[in-house]
């Protein structure tokens, strides 16, 4: 029962994020070249660090070797870290995603329900940030599993979709 109740919860939340979020038609970036070079740039391996800062096993050492004290601080200071790394793929994610809307808006159709899928994608990622959140919330309390993996996976695969969606580069060519 609480868990449905908290589940829905974030689902209304998730939906008023995405509205206050949904950059408009007219704040819409025209400068495509800046948008080019970030996809150009942008690498989801940025995140394989926080694969490393999820596990116990460096919390399982130190408590071993240095005291329990000594590992709640380290844990203290990992949760910390995945916090950064989730708040900087979050404006990754957004970025990515103000590049794919910006091209859906300019293109004069929706082929493939692209604007639903971004939706979908938008929607997908919240929640698999908010899951992430919520267990560093009550990682002192109960010990989760906290696996960034798809949370990752979803970047990289919003990444190459929005690639696919963006304009190809303007070539020279020698005549």
């Amino acid at each position: 029962m609480i868990v449905s109740l908290i589940a829905v919860l974030l689902l209304i939340a998730a939906v008023a994020a995405m509205t206050q979020s949904t950059p408009k038609t007219e704040s819409v970036s025209v400068s495509s070249a800046s948008d080019v070079l970030f996809l150009d740039d942008f690498s989801p391996r940025r995140y394989a660090p926080m694969l490393r800062l999820a596990t116990r096993i460096d919390r399982r050492y130190l408590a071993s070797v240095r005291g329990e004290e000594l590992a709640r601080c380290y844990r203290k200071i990992q949760r910390g870290l995945l916090r950064e790394y989730l708040r900087d793929a979050a404006k990754d994610f957004h970025r990515l995603y103000s590049i794919a809307n910006a091209r859906c808006l300019r293109a004069g159709s929706d082929p493939g329900d692209i604007s639903m899928e971004l939706f979908d994608q938008q929607l997908a990622f919240i929640l698999l940030i908010w899951g992430i959140e919520a267990r560093l919330l009550l990682d002192c309390l109960l010990p989760f599993a906290l696996n960034p993996q798809p949370l990752i996976q979803s970047i990289e695969g919003f990444a190459r979709m929005t690639r696919e969606l963006s304009p190809p580069r303007p070539g020279y060519q020698a005549v």
